[in-house]
């Protein structure tokens, strides 16, 4: 698989992704399955996923730009249950766990990792050609 076809497949999931997250932020009832564990542990996966899914193609001096797409769609979905939704509602707790999500993978990501996804397909075909 060429870069550029990895970078589009990537691209298409960090979209999937987001589509997910924004389903699930503006639905009348839950996505999923309620399990017993806080809101806020769903916020912090969701973006700290999202935020390691836009790491692996980001270079490292535009990380901090995929870090901030990020905040900003947890920002404008927390925005958008105040104003859009009659069945959701904004909670600072919310952003905070997105936030906290974010921060997280821009420390494992910031620290040279940055791209780690583009180097995975690079390693992984120079094994496969070998």
């Amino acid at each position: 698989m060429t870069e550029t076809a990895l970078r589009h497949l990537w691209i298409v999931t960090i979209a999937i992704m987001v589509a997910v997250i924004i389903a699930a932020s503006l639905a009348p009832s839950p996505l999923f399955p309620e399990t017993g564990i806080s809101d806020k542990v769903g916020h912090y996966l969701a973006y700290l996923t999202l935020a390691l899914l836009g790491s692996g193609i980001a270079a490292p001096e535009r990380l901090w730009l995929s870090m901030l797409r990020c905040f900003l769609l947890g920002a404008a979905l927390e925005i958008g249950q105040a104003l859009v939704t009659s069945h959701r509602s904004a909670e600072w707790g919310d952003l905070l766990a997105n936030v906290s999500g974010i921060l997280t993978a821009w420390l494992i990501a910031g620290s040279g990792r940055a791209g780690w996804g583009i180097r995975a397909a690079a390693w992984l075909d120079r094994r496969r050609s070998s």
